[in-house]
């Protein structure tokens, strides 16, 4: 075969009529709308997971969560009680260029690094970093849809870069009958 014929075919084999479709990218900004509105929220939180696991604390509270940013973010906020009261706002991010969210949990007056990922057969994992005890660790995240009213949250740290996975804070979410 000449040269001009082995062009000729290459050029062929990658003309659009012979590729593969390539799938259209996932547009993930939707990915937490089963979250948006008010839930009740019944907490489980272990104050120190490592030391004493068995001993956990409840607190039971309101969730709600809106859209910002027009859709490209969410703000959630919580508001429960327990042993003492809970008070926090949360900030998701949705970035279309790598396709993933960036959950911001602010710590004080500390927003810290965010944990970073998406869903992927209806479960959302992110990842990050936190200190625990002065010591630096993974962090994974999971939000669990349990249908269209009701959800599960679970955070778990990582004492050896991801092998075991120790709960610290879980949560199960049930959508408010006034919630939309």
């Amino acid at each position: 075969m000449n040269r001009f014929a082995l062009a000729l075919a290459v050029c062929a084999l990658a003309s659009p009529a012979f590729a593969e479709p390539l799938a259209p990218l996932h547009d993930g900004v939707h990915d937490f709308d089963f979250a948006l509105g008010t839930f009740h929220t019944h907490i489980r939180r272990w104050p120190d997971p490592f030391a004493a696991p068995e001993k956990l604390v409840t607190y039971d509270g309101i969730k709600t969560t809106r859209q910002i940013l027009d859709g490209n973010g969410d703000v959630e906020t919580i508001e429960a009680d327990g042993p003492k009261h809970l008070s926090v706002l949360n900030l998701f991010f949705y970035d279309k260029n790598t396709q993933q969210w960036n959950l911001y949990f602010p710590q004080g007056n500390a927003m810290g690094a965010p944990a970073i990922g998406g869903f992927h057969d209806g479960v959302g994992t992110f990842m990050g970093q936190d200190s625990y005890k002065g010591r630096i660790m993974l962090v994974r995240q999971q939000w669990t849809p349990k249908g269209p009213d009701a959800y599960h949250f679970e955070q778990s740290f990582s004492p050896d870069d991801g092998k075991t996975w120790v709960p610290n804070f879980m949560a199960d979410l049930t959508r408010s009958a006034a919630s939309p």
